[in-house]
């Protein structure tokens, strides 16, 4: 067999309780060959978008131990599993980004290959509200029905919400519930982000898994083990205008192996730095 074909054929265990075989099997299949067998544990262990249970580990980390998780269960040596991050962009703070992560562990070759996938394009708002009170510019903003909501108490002790609401009765009986058990009377209604409840997030898990699935057929140049791919940058170039050292403009993209040492620097098309990052030229 091609080396390049070494999974085809194979099952993997896919760990989620939300729905996500649909937007990461079909890339999975075409690539690799690799069917993926859903398995619905509990997940929400790792951590949740509502915040009743906080996530104690990275992104990165906690879809590793989703993967595990239902490799355990399932008996199967290679399992996938995704976890995302949404919140103020880590370049943009002043807008909302996805940040996708989705792993591949192969307990066979003892591996571990991942990749992330940062969009802008992800629906998601917040508002604090009372019993009563017109939500309608909310819910234009939040894309409601199609985007789903998840209605919070305010201070409640215990913690207590509703998820997945996906209709207007629906959405008053839990601003209803939730006043009740509010401190204040007040409820936070916000967007569910949960994957099988948001739309914009489902397309970047799915760009995701197509990422992964190429970055996993992708074999190292020495050692042939699957997963080569980007693992750095390497920075330095001279300014296009004034020929001036710009430290923070990328080079080249390291490219690397999950499993031996070998790397390879993989040098950009653009030999010299723009003017606009160049602390002479725009200082």
């Amino acid at each position: 067999m091609n080396h390049l074909d070494i999974y085809r054929g194979h099952l993997a265990v896919l760990t989620s309780q939300h729905e996500k075989q649909r937007l990461v099997a079909p890339s999975f299949k075409e690539v690799l060959g690799v069917e993926l067998i859903e398995r619905a544990l509990d997940t929400d262990q790792f951590g949740t978008f509502s915040g009743d249970i906080e996530r104690s580990a990275s992104p990165l980390d906690t879809a590793i131990a989703k993967a595990r998780l239902g490799m355990k269960e399932s008996g199967l040596p290679r399992g996938v599993a995704s976890e995302g991050s949404i919140g103020p962009d880590p370049f943009i703070p002043f807008v909302i980004s996805d940040i996708e992560h989705l792993v591949w562990v192969d307990a066979e070759r003892d591996i571990v290959v991942s990749e992330s996938y940062r969009s802008l394009d992800i629906r998601t708002a917040s508002t604090r509200t009372f019993v009563g009170a017109d939500l309608s510019d909310f819910l234009q903003r939040a894309d409601f029905p199609r985007h789903r909501l998840i209605v919070k108490a305010e201070n409640s002790s215990p913690f207590f919400c509703a998820k997945g609401i996906g209709s207007v009765q629906a959405l008053e009986a839990a601003i209803s519930e939730c006043s009740h058990r509010s401190e204040t009377g007040a409820v936070i209604v916000e967007s569910d982000l949960r994957a099988h409840c948001s739309p914009s997030r489902q397309v970047n898990i799915a760009a995701t898994a197509r990422l992964l699935a190429l970055r996993i057929s992708t074999h190292c140049p020495e050692c042939h083990t699957p997963g080569w791919g980007k693992v750095g940058v390497e920075r330095g170039l001279l300014c296009r205008e004034c020929r001036s050292f710009v430290e923070k403009a990328v080079r080249g993209d390291e490219m690397g192996c999950v499993k031996c040492d070998f790397k390879k620097l993989e040098l950009r098309a653009e030999s010299r730095a723009d003017p606009a990052i160049c602390d002479w030229c725009n200082p």
